[in-house]
């Protein structure tokens, strides 16, 4: 019998070539990040800076040297979502509550008083206010806002989230993430504000949570001891987990990435939450 093997000739078709420019796209990526991480490392400075300026350097408005965007934003995603997920691991739930106090006056003072001194400032810059137009409105909120993602990379390469002002400013953070949810949900409705979607928002936060903690309390318990044994499955089990809740905010109108840190921070009180974070930690530092 005679075996006649063709190997394709010519050029690759779209989705081996999407596929090869992704691949390039993921290692001229990492290459960068890991130079410019270490430059980092020597100079004193957050390695988190050093991927910035690296996506950067790499993406649209730089070089222009990754080509496949929708991968790269999909991969960027990921990460931030696994990110996210294992500083949730290691939040104390319990002493960011006995803080609650603090964090809330902290934090009622810096986003209500950063957004009324960015307003005034744009407003008088020339910036409409009122009349259908709020464009000062909006850059003030935005000024009064920091980046979740930055400022907890920054603490957790320090080792400060388990300081005092590490679990103030994460609880600042994270009421600052709601305070913009609430905004995004009245800021189609500014001119006829209605008090109903502020009360939906909040109520879609509070069942978010309530969901995460009430799974990690009676349902969890029993999927991680019939695998414990199997450290796979645990890991596995781990990330579904951070998926599902993920997934369960994108429904509710929320950040994925919200989800991942409700997720983490449900398991952080967890027999199992050691294991789990000693499995996950890897997978951030690639994404």
């Amino acid at each position: 019998m005679e075996w006649n093997f063709k190997v394709p000739s010519g050029p690759p078709c779209g989705n081996e070539l999407r596929m090869h420019e992704m691949i390039h796209d993921i290692a001229l990526c990492i290459i960068a990040a890991r130079v410019l991480g270490v430059l980092a490392k020597v100079l004193h400075q957050p390695v988190i800076l050093a991927d910035l300026v690296a996506g950067f350097a790499l993406g649209p408005s730089g070089f222009a040297r990754a080509h496949d965007q929708a991968s790269i934003s999909t991969i960027s995603e990921l990460g931030l979502i696994f990110q996210l997920f294992m500083i949730g691991l290691e939040i104390d739930l319990k002493k960011i509550i006995s803080a609650g106090r603090t964090i809330l006056v902290t934090a009622a003072s810096q986003i209500l008083g950063g957004a009324v001194l960015g307003v005034l400032f744009f407003w008088l810059i020339g910036f409409p206010m009122g009349g259908g137009k709020f464009d000062a409105l909006y850059l003030g909120v935005a000024a009064a806002l920091s980046s979740t993602v930055i400022i907890v990379n920054v603490l957790y390469d320090k080792r400060e989230l388990g300081t005092l002002p590490g679990r103030v400013t994460l609880g600042s953070l994270v009421l600052q993430d709601l305070f913009v949810i609430l905004f995004l949900a009245i800021q189609p409705a500014l001119d006829d504000l209605q008090i109903g979607a502020i009360a939906l928002s909040l109520v879609k936060v509070v069942a978010l949570v309530a969901g995460a903690l009430a799974g990690s309390r009676f349902v969890l318990p029993w999927v991680f001891r019939s695998v414990a044994r199997l450290p796979e499955l645990v890991l596995v089990g781990a990330t579904a987990w951070c998926f599902l809740v993920g997934m369960v905010a994108s429904w509710l109108g929320l950040s994925r990435e919200m989800g991942a840190l409700i997720a983490g921070v449900s398991l952080s009180t967890f027999p199992y939450a050691l294991d789990v974070t000693a499995k996950v930690t890897s997978l951030p530092d690639f994404f």
